[in-house]
């Protein structure tokens, strides 16, 4: 651009005209100011032409905004070049809006043009971007796989919970009348006592006795026996004790059959209350699940959307 030209070489650097009534002469045009003037607009043009083959942009003599048009065209692609550098390709920003501004898509886990946009297709080489809908970013921690997702989860953590003691004292059932119940019946059959040997048993002393005999007198002595102490008298003696003996038994080795057969028993329950000793104790306490769907953090829901170039 050419430098600014010099004022006209007057008193207040201005254009006259002249005045025939006063003789006063108008100011003279040198041949240096019109070649300025005339530089100057060709400058101008020069300048603007320049501003319309950088928006690419033909002039047309037909059109007065032009060089406006161009101007927000080049600001537009100043603006894309400086995103460009500032916020990488890929890169998922907070949007407050559902329709994403020019160039830009929301991330709903959509497929995209990986031909179209290669620098896309290099930050998401499936060609798919991510679903951002109610997911938060989290910088990966070392092992995890970039762009992998994470379920909800909790941290493990425990609770303390402690039940007061109550020492209920004993308490009775009611009194209930069972009656007589009988036992099923069963043929328990034929059974056999193990075999055991009694080895040999003596039996008790036994059997001592004595006899009573008639003794003679001066009758009749033809049968009779005389008493051995010289008495020739009547009468009757008695022998001494004699034949006391035991058995020997030999019981042996020997089993028993005992015949069971189909029987049942009756049992007699009767009207019984039972007495339950409570005591004092604990009880185990569940606590009761509560909370959100989710683990949540306060929160206001934007779009995340992505440059796509």
């Amino acid at each position: 651009m050419k430098d600014i030209i010099d004022p006209v070489d007057t008193d207040d650097g201005l254009f006259h005209d002249g005045d025939p009534s006063t003789g006063a002469e108008g100011t003279i045009v040198y041949a240096k100011i019109m070649n300025a003037l005339q530089g100057g607009i060709i400058d101008i043009q020069t300048e603007n032409k320049n501003i319309l083959a950088e928006a690419q942009m033909t002039p047309d003599p037909s059109k007065n905004n032009q060089l406006v048009t161009a101007i927000k065209a080049i600001a537009t692609a100043i603006a894309v070049a400086v995103t460009a550098t500032a916020v990488p390709v890929g890169t998922p920003l907070a949007w407050p809006s559902t329709t994403p501004p020019e160039g830009y898509a929301i991330m709903q886990g959509q497929t995209f043009d990986t031909e179209k946009y290669p620098k896309t297709a290099a930050a998401y080489p499936s060609g798919k971007l991510p679903d951002m809908r109610g997911q938060t970013i989290k910088g990966a921690p070392d092992g995890r796989a970039l762009l992998s997702l994470e379920a909800d989860g909790i941290k493990s953590h425990t609770h303390t919970a402690t039940a007061a003691a109550t020492d209920l004292g004993t308490k009775s059932t009611t009194s209930f009348d069972h009656g007589n119940k009988s036992t099923t019946s069963t043929d328990l059959g034929t059974k056999t006592s193990s075999s055991f040997n009694y080895g040999t048993k003596t039996t008790n002393s036994a059997g001592i006795h004595t006899h009573t005999y008639a003794l003679r007198d001066g009758a009749n002595q033809t049968s009779k026996i005389a008493p051995n102490n010289g008495d020739h008298g009547w009468g009757s003696g008695i022998t001494s004790g004699a034949g006391e003996h035991t058995h020997t038994v030999t019981i042996g080795s020997h089993t028993h059959i005992v015949a069971m057969g189909a029987h049942a028993h009756t049992v007699p329950i009767g009207a019984h209350t039972h007495s339950v000793v409570m005591g004092t104790h604990t009880h185990t306490v569940t606590i009761a699940a509560t909370g959100n769907a989710e683990n949540t953090v306060k929160n206001i829901a934007y779009n995340y959307i992505v440059r796509l170039a």
